[in-house]
Protein backbone atom coordinates (compact mmCIF):
# COMPACT_ATOMS: atom_id res chain seq x y z
CA UNK A 1 0.00 0.00 0.00
CA UNK A 2 1.39 3.46 -0.96
CA UNK A 3 1.23 6.73 0.96
CA UNK A 4 -2.19 8.33 0.62
CA UNK A 5 -2.72 11.80 -0.77
CA UNK A 6 -5.07 14.14 1.15
CA UNK A 7 -7.74 16.16 -0.58
CA UNK A 8 -10.41 18.04 1.24
CA UNK A 9 -12.27 15.46 3.20
CA UNK A 10 -11.48 12.63 0.81
CA UNK A 11 -8.48 10.43 0.83
CA UNK A 12 -7.53 8.75 -2.40
CA UNK A 13 -6.01 5.40 -2.05
CA UNK A 14 -4.11 3.53 -4.75
CA UNK A 15 -5.20 -0.05 -4.87
CA UNK A 16 -4.74 -2.92 -7.33
CA UNK A 17 -7.70 -4.61 -8.76
CA UNK A 18 -7.95 -8.35 -9.09
CA UNK A 19 -6.73 -7.95 -12.64
CA UNK A 20 -3.57 -6.20 -11.42
CA UNK A 21 -4.55 -2.72 -12.58
CA UNK A 22 -3.80 0.17 -10.10
CA UNK A 23 -6.72 2.47 -9.47
CA UNK A 24 -7.34 5.57 -7.30
CA UNK A 25 -10.23 4.84 -5.04
CA UNK A 26 -11.68 7.70 -2.85
CA UNK A 27 -12.16 7.12 0.85
CA UNK A 28 -14.11 9.51 2.99
CA UNK A 29 -12.61 10.50 6.35
CA UNK A 30 -14.47 12.11 9.28
CA UNK A 31 -12.12 15.10 9.78
CA UNK A 32 -14.16 16.65 12.55
CA UNK A 33 -14.05 13.41 14.52
CA UNK A 34 -10.29 13.32 14.13
CA UNK A 35 -10.02 16.89 15.32
CA UNK A 36 -12.17 16.12 18.35
CA UNK A 37 -10.07 13.11 19.14
CA UNK A 38 -6.93 15.27 18.98
CA UNK A 39 -8.50 17.91 21.22
CA UNK A 40 -9.45 15.26 23.76
CA UNK A 41 -5.87 14.07 23.79
CA UNK A 42 -4.62 17.62 24.42
CA UNK A 43 -7.19 18.06 27.21
CA UNK A 44 -6.10 14.85 28.87
CA UNK A 45 -2.45 15.92 28.68
CA UNK A 46 -3.27 19.31 30.20
CA UNK A 47 -5.35 17.67 32.91
CA UNK A 48 -2.52 15.27 33.73
CA UNK A 49 -0.06 18.17 33.86
CA UNK A 50 -2.33 20.16 36.18
CA UNK A 51 -2.83 17.11 38.37
CA UNK A 52 0.92 16.55 38.64
CA UNK A 53 1.42 20.26 39.36
CA UNK A 54 -1.23 20.14 42.10
CA UNK A 55 0.40 17.09 43.66
CA UNK A 56 3.76 18.88 43.56
CA UNK A 57 2.31 21.96 45.25
CA UNK A 58 0.70 19.83 47.95
CA UNK A 59 3.99 18.02 48.63
CA UNK A 60 5.82 21.36 48.71
CA UNK A 61 3.27 22.75 51.17
CA UNK A 62 3.85 19.74 53.44
CA UNK A 63 7.62 19.40 53.19
CA UNK A 64 8.67 23.06 53.15
CA UNK A 65 7.36 23.92 56.68
CA UNK A 66 9.03 20.78 58.05
CA UNK A 67 12.34 21.80 56.52
CA UNK A 68 12.01 25.39 57.75
CA UNK A 69 11.01 24.23 61.24
CA UNK A 70 14.07 22.00 61.52
CA UNK A 71 16.29 24.79 60.26
CA UNK A 72 14.75 27.29 62.70
CA UNK A 73 15.10 24.87 65.66
CA UNK A 74 18.74 24.40 64.89
CA UNK A 75 19.35 28.14 64.85
CA UNK A 76 17.38 28.65 68.04
CA UNK A 77 19.37 25.99 69.87
CA UNK A 78 22.62 27.56 68.79
CA UNK A 79 21.50 31.02 69.80
CA UNK A 80 20.15 29.72 73.09
CA UNK A 81 23.44 28.02 73.88
CA UNK A 82 25.41 31.15 73.05
CA UNK A 83 23.06 33.36 75.05
CA UNK A 84 23.15 31.04 78.06
CA UNK A 85 26.92 30.94 77.98
CA UNK A 86 27.03 34.71 77.78
CA UNK A 87 24.71 35.13 80.76
CA UNK A 88 26.62 32.65 82.89
CA UNK A 89 29.95 34.26 82.14
CA UNK A 90 29.18 37.94 82.06
CA UNK A 91 25.96 38.51 84.00
CA UNK A 92 25.90 37.44 87.66
CA UNK A 93 22.67 36.08 89.06
CA UNK A 94 23.36 37.91 92.34
CA UNK A 95 23.52 41.67 92.75
CA UNK A 96 26.60 42.61 94.78
CA UNK A 97 27.05 45.99 96.44
CA UNK A 98 30.60 47.34 96.65
CA UNK A 99 32.95 46.41 98.26
CA UNK A 100 31.28 43.05 97.58
CA UNK A 101 32.06 41.78 94.08
CA UNK A 102 30.56 38.78 92.27
CA UNK A 103 32.86 35.75 92.16
CA UNK A 104 31.90 33.67 89.13
CA UNK A 105 33.75 30.63 90.48
CA UNK A 106 31.93 30.44 93.83
CA UNK A 107 28.72 32.14 92.58
CA UNK A 108 28.77 34.42 95.65
CA UNK A 109 29.58 37.99 96.57
CA UNK A 110 32.99 38.49 98.17
CA UNK A 111 34.33 41.54 99.99
CA UNK A 112 37.48 42.42 98.04
CA UNK A 113 38.61 44.81 100.79
CA UNK A 114 39.00 42.09 103.45
CA UNK A 115 38.88 38.71 101.68
CA UNK A 116 42.38 37.22 101.67
CA UNK A 117 41.47 35.00 98.71
CA UNK A 118 40.13 37.94 96.69
CA UNK A 119 42.12 40.91 97.96
CA UNK A 120 41.55 44.02 95.84
CA UNK A 121 40.24 41.89 92.99
CA UNK A 122 38.82 38.43 92.35
CA UNK A 123 41.31 35.55 92.84
CA UNK A 124 44.11 37.76 94.15
CA UNK A 125 45.24 35.65 97.12
CA UNK A 126 47.36 36.94 99.96
CA UNK A 127 50.32 34.75 100.89
CA UNK A 128 50.46 32.73 104.11
CA UNK A 129 50.55 34.77 107.35
CA UNK A 130 49.20 37.83 105.55
CA UNK A 131 45.70 39.27 105.52
CA UNK A 132 43.68 41.57 103.28
CA UNK A 133 43.23 45.07 104.67
CA UNK A 134 41.54 47.77 102.57
CA UNK A 135 42.12 45.64 99.48
CA UNK A 136 45.87 45.24 100.08
CA UNK A 137 47.73 42.21 101.39
CA UNK A 138 49.43 43.19 104.68
CA UNK A 139 51.12 41.45 107.60
CA UNK A 140 48.45 42.37 110.17
CA UNK A 141 45.42 40.38 111.41
CA UNK A 142 42.46 39.95 109.09
CA UNK A 143 38.82 38.85 109.16
CA UNK A 144 38.25 35.09 109.43
CA UNK A 145 34.66 34.89 108.18
CA UNK A 146 34.70 34.11 104.47
CA UNK A 147 31.14 35.05 103.49
CA UNK A 148 30.24 37.69 106.03
CA UNK A 149 27.82 40.59 106.02
CA UNK A 150 29.26 43.92 107.08
CA UNK A 151 27.91 45.79 110.07
CA UNK A 152 30.75 48.32 110.06
CA UNK A 153 33.90 48.20 107.94
CA UNK A 154 36.72 50.71 108.31
CA UNK A 155 37.73 50.22 104.68
CA UNK A 156 34.30 51.53 103.66
CA UNK A 157 33.03 53.59 106.59
CA UNK A 158 36.26 54.95 108.07
CA UNK A 159 37.05 55.04 111.78
CA UNK A 160 34.57 54.45 114.61
CA UNK A 161 34.59 55.20 118.32
CA UNK A 162 31.82 54.59 120.88
CA UNK A 163 29.17 53.71 118.31
CA UNK A 164 26.41 51.10 118.22
CA UNK A 165 24.51 49.47 115.37
CA UNK A 166 21.18 47.64 115.11
CA UNK A 167 21.35 44.28 113.33
CA UNK A 168 18.38 42.27 112.04
CA UNK A 169 19.31 38.60 112.21
CA UNK A 170 18.44 35.86 109.70
CA UNK A 171 16.97 33.78 112.55
CA UNK A 172 16.22 34.46 116.25
CA UNK A 173 18.65 33.78 119.09
CA UNK A 174 17.88 33.09 122.76
CA UNK A 175 19.93 34.06 125.83
CA UNK A 176 18.51 34.03 129.39
CA UNK A 177 15.22 32.89 127.75
CA UNK A 178 15.06 36.19 125.88
CA UNK A 179 14.42 35.45 122.19
CA UNK A 180 14.89 38.07 119.49
CA UNK A 181 15.99 38.51 115.90
CA UNK A 182 17.25 42.07 116.48
CA UNK A 183 20.44 42.82 118.40
CA UNK A 184 22.67 45.83 118.99
CA UNK A 185 26.45 45.68 118.73
CA UNK A 186 28.87 48.37 119.87
CA UNK A 187 32.43 49.30 118.97
CA UNK A 188 33.29 48.84 122.67
CA UNK A 189 32.95 45.07 122.51
CA UNK A 190 29.35 44.68 123.71
CA UNK A 191 26.33 42.86 122.20
CA UNK A 192 22.80 43.60 123.50
CA UNK A 193 19.52 41.75 123.01
CA UNK A 194 17.65 44.71 124.52
CA UNK A 195 18.49 48.39 125.07
CA UNK A 196 22.20 49.11 124.82
CA UNK A 197 24.78 51.78 125.66
CA UNK A 198 28.03 53.19 124.27
CA UNK A 199 29.56 53.65 127.73
CA UNK A 200 33.18 52.64 127.20
CA UNK A 201 34.37 52.50 130.80
CA UNK A 202 34.02 48.88 131.89
CA UNK A 203 32.70 47.92 135.31
CA UNK A 204 32.11 44.76 137.25
CA UNK A 205 28.91 42.83 136.56
CA UNK A 206 26.03 43.33 136.75
CA UNK A 207 26.31 46.74 135.11
CA UNK A 208 23.50 49.22 135.75
CA UNK A 209 23.95 50.94 132.37
CA UNK A 210 22.71 47.87 130.46
CA UNK A 211 19.07 47.21 131.46
CA UNK A 212 18.47 44.00 129.50
CA UNK A 213 20.17 40.84 128.28
CA UNK A 214 23.74 41.78 127.39
CA UNK A 215 26.85 39.89 126.33
CA UNK A 216 30.28 41.34 127.12
CA UNK A 217 32.80 39.48 124.96
CA UNK A 218 35.38 42.24 125.56
CA UNK A 219 33.95 45.43 127.07
CA UNK A 220 36.69 48.04 126.78
CA UNK A 221 37.46 51.39 125.15
CA UNK A 222 38.04 49.85 121.75
CA UNK A 223 38.46 51.73 118.47
CA UNK A 224 38.15 50.94 114.77
CA UNK A 225 40.89 52.56 112.68
CA UNK A 226 40.22 53.60 109.10
CA UNK A 227 41.85 52.07 106.03
CA UNK A 228 42.24 48.67 107.68
CA UNK A 229 40.19 45.47 107.65
CA UNK A 230 38.93 46.31 111.14
CA UNK A 231 35.20 46.34 111.74
CA UNK A 232 32.25 44.26 112.93
CA UNK A 233 30.85 41.49 110.74
CA UNK A 234 28.41 38.58 111.01
CA UNK A 235 27.63 35.38 109.13
CA UNK A 236 25.06 32.58 109.28
CA UNK A 237 26.11 29.03 108.38
CA UNK A 238 24.34 25.69 108.11
CA UNK A 239 20.70 24.74 107.67
CA UNK A 240 17.64 24.93 109.89
CA UNK A 241 17.52 23.75 112.70
CA UNK A 242 21.29 23.49 113.11
CA UNK A 243 22.45 26.93 112.02
CA UNK A 244 25.39 28.82 113.48
CA UNK A 245 25.42 32.61 113.80
CA UNK A 246 28.83 34.24 114.21
CA UNK A 247 29.69 37.86 115.00
CA UNK A 248 33.28 38.85 114.39
CA UNK A 249 34.84 41.88 116.08
CA UNK A 250 38.22 43.13 114.91
CA UNK A 251 39.52 46.41 116.34
CA UNK A 252 42.29 48.10 118.28
CA UNK A 253 42.36 50.09 121.51
CA UNK A 254 41.66 53.80 121.63
CA UNK A 255 44.93 55.70 120.90
CA UNK A 256 46.76 52.36 120.60
CA UNK A 257 46.48 51.37 116.91
CA UNK A 258 49.10 48.59 117.17
CA UNK A 259 47.09 46.72 119.81
CA UNK A 260 44.69 44.21 118.31
CA UNK A 261 41.48 42.76 119.74
CA UNK A 262 40.02 40.09 117.54
CA UNK A 263 37.23 37.79 118.74
CA UNK A 264 34.02 36.05 117.65
CA UNK A 265 30.66 35.59 119.39
CA UNK A 266 28.78 32.43 118.38
CA UNK A 267 25.11 31.47 118.78
CA UNK A 268 23.72 27.98 118.12
CA UNK A 269 20.21 27.48 116.78
CA UNK A 270 19.93 24.03 118.37
CA UNK A 271 21.31 25.17 121.76
CA UNK A 272 19.27 27.97 123.29
CA UNK A 273 20.64 30.09 126.14
CA UNK A 274 24.24 29.27 125.25
CA UNK A 275 26.81 31.64 123.75
CA UNK A 276 30.46 31.02 122.92
CA UNK A 277 33.27 33.58 122.64
CA UNK A 278 36.47 32.74 120.78
CA UNK A 279 39.54 34.97 121.14
CA UNK A 280 42.22 35.20 118.44
CA UNK A 281 44.16 38.29 119.49
CA UNK A 282 44.00 40.13 122.83
CA UNK A 283 46.93 42.49 123.17
CA UNK A 284 46.46 43.40 126.86
CA UNK A 285 45.40 39.87 127.93
CA UNK A 286 42.24 41.17 129.62
CA UNK A 287 43.84 43.72 131.96
CA UNK A 288 41.42 46.53 131.03
CA UNK A 289 38.17 44.79 130.11
CA UNK A 290 35.04 43.05 131.38
CA UNK A 291 34.06 39.59 130.09
CA UNK A 292 30.73 37.94 130.94
CA UNK A 293 26.94 37.98 130.41
CA UNK A 294 23.98 39.39 132.32
CA UNK A 295 20.19 39.15 132.13
CA UNK A 296 19.54 42.67 133.46
CA UNK A 297 21.15 45.49 135.40
CA UNK A 298 20.43 43.56 138.60
CA UNK A 299 21.21 40.05 137.36
CA UNK A 300 21.38 37.19 137.09
CA UNK A 301 24.81 37.33 135.50
CA UNK A 302 27.95 35.27 134.81
CA UNK A 303 31.24 37.10 135.27
CA UNK A 304 34.44 35.67 133.83
CA UNK A 305 36.79 38.57 134.53
CA UNK A 306 37.02 42.29 135.27
CA UNK A 307 40.30 44.16 134.66
CA UNK A 308 42.22 41.02 135.44
CA UNK A 309 45.73 40.72 134.04
CA UNK A 310 46.53 37.64 131.96
CA UNK A 311 42.96 36.44 132.27
CA UNK A 312 42.53 35.77 128.59
CA UNK A 313 44.99 34.45 125.99
CA UNK A 314 44.84 34.11 122.23
CA UNK A 315 43.14 30.91 121.03
CA UNK A 316 40.92 30.79 124.10
CA UNK A 317 37.24 29.79 124.01
CA UNK A 318 34.66 30.56 126.73
CA UNK A 319 31.17 29.02 126.62
CA UNK A 320 28.55 30.74 128.78
CA UNK A 321 25.55 28.56 129.70
CA UNK A 322 22.76 30.81 130.96
CA UNK A 323 20.60 27.77 131.71
CA UNK A 324 23.05 26.69 134.41
CA UNK A 325 24.72 30.02 135.19
CA UNK A 326 28.19 28.62 134.39
CA UNK A 327 31.06 29.10 131.96
CA UNK A 328 33.59 26.68 130.48
CA UNK A 329 37.04 27.83 129.35
CA UNK A 330 39.09 25.83 126.81
CA UNK A 331 41.86 26.38 124.28
CA UNK A 332 41.79 25.76 120.54
CA UNK A 333 44.31 25.62 117.73
CA UNK A 334 44.42 28.55 115.35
Amino acid sequence: MDTPANENEKIWMKVKSSSGIEELVPRLVDVQSAKNSKNRLKYRCCLLFLLLLLIGLILLAILLPIYLLKHKTSITINNSTTSSSSITTATPQITCIYPNVYNNLTKTCVNILIDSNNCGQINNKCSLNMSCSAGICVDVPGILLNNSKTIFSSSVNGSADDQMFNVTLPWPITIYNRTTNIVIVTTDGVLCLDACSTIYTETNLPSNVFPGVTIFPYWDDLYIYSNTSQGIYYQSDGNNPNRLLTFEFYMSHYQLPREYYHFQVLFFENSSNIVQVKYFQVSDRGSTCTIGVQASSTGPFISYSYDQENSIDPNTSIIFNTNLGTFNKTSFES
